[in-house]
Order: structure tokens, then sequence, then C-alpha cells
């Protein structure tokens, strides 16, 4: 950290100079302005602090005149005074002083600085997607962002520009509003605005040379994020892209914690499929679609046959392993429409919009295939399947068909297991009627209530 330091007092100094040591810089310390405007003739600092009062003139003309110099234009500049005269503030800021920090507050001005400093050496990362048809802006610009680690992909026309844009890939559009080619940077603008209109997913950066206010504003009702001026000031332009990239990376880090939150609580950790909470909240949805659209919706419904033998002999890692390699075979075979969900301990859900009775049927046969060949753990596994449907032209009760499905488990494992039993809603009210309709299931492990 190379700050310079301009005050008079020798305790002050004394102080920094311990609190630079102890975090390993090197301090450069000077007890007057010209002192303090030679060594920075001289080299260049990170950042300056300088004391309102110094025994040649004070802070304030040192700002002025360090900002003349190459090495004090972009510096941040803090003047140490416990002055509240509005007054005082008002010349210091139009002397170019960055900012005011009460002086006898040593270790807090201390981690201001370390702040600034910090500021300047955290390198970015991204990509950005820059429109410029002059070549010398462009490849002042371009350097700018490059020492700002920005991958940068540079475009004369905004047409071309549009074309090439990827919402997955860009972190930033900059367009100068005036450019050759088809249309300007405002259609651009536009364009983009139309399709993506959350302006945290999509920080744009308007350039111009046209001092139009009424053009300024017109950009920002557009939808453009912030606004530069030609010519352009290159630490301005490194503030700004700096601020609106770090903003659009911070919303990306919290809609990325938002959907890693969702998909806690939505999925089950074992098997990777959708828990119960998902399917209480997608049945609505699929409800409401399928009584929209009159189109026909499925379900197959999967019981592992003597689960808690496996567990029990096994052990229950092994079990796990059984599950898991169950849950990847459901989702390999799902259709992006598919529902997959963990219905149960050792049960298993499939939801299937768009999917006719016998398609269902079909299937589940083949997943049943599939399952008795999988042989996870070298232990041989089979299921009993339920299949239940509501074909187009009734209303959809999601409830009754899941009911349907597991009545039809119910009668798979009643005939001996690892079949697939097909079982309407109607059918399956039919036999909830009649109550000697009971099955005898051969393994007490498996018992389920029959109702």
């Amino acid at each position: 950290m190379r700050a310079l330091i301009v005050d008079q007092s020798r305790v002050f100094r004394a102080i920094w100079q311990r609190l630079v040591a102890q975090a390993g810089d090197e301090p450069m310390m000077v007890d007057s302005a010209a002192a303090g405007l030679a060594v920075l003739s001289r080299q260049p600092a990170d950042v300056i602090c300088v004391s309102l009062s110094l025994p040649d003139g004070d802070g304030i003309e040192f700002s002025r005149q360090a900002r003349r110099l190459d090495n004090g234009q972009s510096v941040p500049i803090i003047l140490m005074t416990s002055s509240t005269d509005k007054r005082v503030h008002r010349r210091a800021f139009e002397a170019g002083i960055t900012d005011i920090h009460p002086r006898p507050r040593i270790e807090e001005l201390f981690d201001r600085i370390r702040h600034y400093v910090s500021e300047q050496d955290d390198l970015l990362g991204g990509r950005v997607l820059y429109v410029e048809d002059s070549s010398t802006v462009s490849r002042i610009m371009i350097h700018v962002m490059k020492k700002m680690n920005l991958e940068v992909d540079h475009f004369r026309s905004a047409a071309d520009a549009l074309q090439a844009f990827d919402p997955e890939v860009h972190d930033l559009v900059i367009s100068d509003i005036l450019v050759e080619g088809d249309f300007s940077g405002v259609t651009l603008v536009s364009r983009l605005r139309e399709h993506h209109p959350d302006k945290t997913e999509l920080p744009i950066l308007a350039m111009s040379s046209v001092e139009d206010e009424a053009r300024r504003v017109e950009l920002f009702r557009l939808g453009v994020n912030d606004f530069i001026s030609k010519p352009v000031i290159m630490e301005e332009a490194r503030a700004r892209i700096g601020n609106l990239i770090v903003n659009k990376q911070l919303f990306d880090q919290v809609r990325q914690q938002r959907r890693q939150l969702y998909d806690m609580a939505m999925t089950d950790p074992l098997t990777g499929l959708y828990n119960r909470n998902s399917l209480s909240e997608f049945t609505r949805k699929l409800e409401s679609s399928a009584n929209r659209r009159d189109m026909p919706l499925s379900v197959i419904l999967i019981d592992i046959d003597h689960f808690k033998s496996i567990n029990d002999q096994q052990g229950h890692l092994v079990g796990d392993y059984v599950l898991r390699e169950l849950g990847e075979l459901l989702s390999n075979s799902c259709r992006d429409e598919d529902l997959a969900v963990r219905f149960g301990g050792e049960e298993l859900l499939l939801v299937l919009p768009w999917c006719p009775f016998e398609n269902a049927i079909e299937r589940a046969e083949e997943l049943r295939v599939r399952i008795e060949q999988l042989m996870p753990a070298g232990i041989a596994v089979t299921g009993s399947f339920g299949v239940s449907a509501l074909g187009t032209g009734r209303p959809v009760d999601l409830e009754a068909t899941l009911n349907a499905a597991d009545r039809a488990v119910y009668r798979a494992k009643a005939l001996g297991r690892n079949r697939v039993v097909a079982m309407s809603p109607e059918e399956a009210l039919a036999e909830a009627a009649d109550t000697d309709d009971v099955f005898t299931i051969e393994d007490d492990d498996d018992a389920r209530r029959t109702g």
C-alpha cells in the first residue's frame, strides 16, 4: 500500500508508521505541502492523506496543485480535518478532494485507506460487449477494460453487436449512441431491453459526445443504467464500468443463492428427484394447465419391492445407494415436461403431462425392465408399478389419479410384485367401495394399509 501522508504532527506520523508497519507496508510520510508535491512528482501513490493545516499552506491548496501533476490526477485524496464548516468542505471538493475524515480517528482512517487501495487492486473478471466505431476511442477503452481483467468483444456496428450478444456470456454492454451501420446505439438499447428488461441482469452503459439533456433522459427511459460523455475521462469510465460489473455479479450471486435454497427446499438430497413439497407446489399448476388445454395426464407410482429387507440385510448405506441409482434412472427417463418425485421412503413417482393412459403403461413396463436389469450394488432389485390417468374431456383431479395409482401398486404387490398394474380413477373408486376386496401381501415388511 503506497499511501502518501502529508502531516506536520510527529505524533500522528509515529502512530501512522506503526499501523503501516504492522500491515507489512512501507510508509511515505512528509511534513509539508512542498515535500508532498515533490514526492508525488517523482513517484505515484495509491492514496494521499493530507491534513487541512500545514506549515506552508493548507491541504486544500495542496490538493489543487496535486491534481495538476501526472501522478496526482486520479489518485484518491483524503482531507484530514475535524472541521464541520460547509464552506471548507465545498472548497475541498472543488479542489479535487475525494473524501474528508476526522483527523484524530487514525485507526479508522487507516482502515478506510486500505479499502480505497483494495478497490483499486481488485481485478473484476467478466466479458463486455462494446460498440464503438472510433478507432482512437475504442483502442483506449479496450486498454482500460483489459487492465480491469475484462474480456472485450468489440464491434463497429450495433447490428453486428446485437447478433453476437449472449446473455449467458456478457456481463455488460457499452455502446456509443451514434455508430455506423443500419441502426444506432439507441436502437440497440431498445432491442436489448425488449428481451432483457431487468437492469440487474443486463447492465447497459451508453456513451455520446452529444451534450443533449433530452437525449440523455430518453436513453435512461429506454433502459440504460449509466451514461458517459465524450471525450471520455478514463478514470471515470473505469469507475462506472467497475460499478456496473460488480453490481451485476453481486445480483447474479444472490440469484444463484436463491436458486440453491429453492433447490434445497424442493429437491430430495439423496435421489436428486423432486420431493413432496415440490409435488404440492406443482399440483395446482399441473391441474390448471391440464384443464385449460384439455391434455391427458398420467402418473406412474413405483414401490421398490422388499426394500426393508435390503436395508436390514445389506445396510442403510447400500439402501441409499439403491435409491440414488433408481433416482438417476428415473431422471434420465424423463422428458422435459415430466416430473420425477421421491414420493415416500421407497416410493418414486412420475407425473406425465401430455401422456395418454396407453403410453404411460408402455413407459411403466419399460422402466420395470430397466430396474430389473439395473442391479445396483450387485443386488437384484424390482419394483411394483401402479399406473393411472385421466384422459381428455373431463376435469383433471391429480389427487384422485394418485390414489388410483396407489391402489394399483397394492394390486401389483398382491399379484406377486415386479409387475405393472393400471387402474383408472373410476376403477379405484369402485374398488374402494367394495369392502370385501382386500389384497393380501405376502411379506409383512412390505405391508401397507389397504383401507
